[in-house]
């Protein structure tokens, strides 16, 4: 692999259980990786008298929806038996999601061609995916817009928050610390919430610094409209929203600089 990335520093917003796939990927390309995970997810239970009802709205679903590994995670610690949706047609927002699954045993997984929540609503609302009963487990911080129009449109949408996304304020100060240094040449954020949390574990001078001065990365085009929402447009966006071809199309932002400056 072509070393355009040596020398460079690129910062890993993501959490520490989820940065190693970006931080080999990085480290191929001859870069390093300074990992600074912004948040961290907290289980949501579903209460012991609501248990029964969910678990029934599951069992009699036509379509599961899962968006990210996380809600895969947090879905299956809330079934009686992974029994329970053998067979269930299951929806993924991306290939990282389905792989997730797969490695459950489910493997009867719809991946629209573009890994957005809306792609996956619009499936279902041109009929390219059919279903009347859906179930939605998902996070705190989920865009539910798309799922309000599928509502709005007559589908039948049980919805359920199984996990919150919370800053992990313990890295407030090293953050600080790194960003002041001015040592990044990129910063790379994987989700909307990632660039929440770094504007509000910074101060204002110091965030706006960082985003001046450094390559910006966005894993897709929700991340990236919350860094245009804060005046700063995304340098990189990948052509598949993953965290390895955002890393990808990072060395190719770098590598396609070097050609037009020599």
């Amino acid at each position: 692999m072509i070393q355009v990335l040596k020398g460079k520093r690129v910062l890993i917003t993501r959490s520490a259980g989820q940065a190693s796939e970006m931080i080999a990927r990085v480290q191929d390309y001859g870069g390093e990786a300074v990992t600074v995970p912004l948040m961290s997810y907290r289980f949501v239970p579903v209460p012991r008298d609501e248990r029964t009802r969910w678990l029934d709205h599951v069992s009699r679903a036509d379509l599961i929806i899962l968006t990210s590994g996380n809600s895969v995670d947090f879905f299956m610690r809330t079934l009686d038996t992974p029994a329970r949706i053998r067979g269930k047609r299951l929806a993924a927002v991306g290939r990282k999601t389905a792989r997730k699954l797969a490695d459950a045993g489910l493997k009867n997984v719809y991946v629209p061609e573009k890994y957005t929540g809306k792609a996956l609503g619009k499936a279902l609302l041109t009929g390219t995916l059919h279903a009347e009963r859906i179930v939605f487990p998902h996070g705190s911080l989920t865009d539910p817009s798309w799922i309000h129009d599928l509502k709005s449109h007559g589908f039948n949408v049980t919805e359920r928050t199984l996990y919150e996304t919370v800053p992990d304020l313990s890295q407030k100060e090293r953050l600080a610390e790194i960003m002041r240094s001015g040592e990044m040449d990129a910063l790379t954020f994987a989700s909307p919430s990632a660039v929440r949390f770094f504007t509000e574990m910074l101060n204002e001078e110091t965030w706006k610094k960082a985003l001046t001065a450094s390559v910006v990365g966005a894993i897709g085009p929700s991340t990236a409209q919350s860094l245009d929402a804060l005046g700063f447009a995304a340098d990189v966006i990948p052509k598949y929203f993953t965290s390895v071809d955002l890393i990808d199309a990072l060395a190719n932002f770098y590598n396609k600089r070097k050609k037009s400056s020599t």
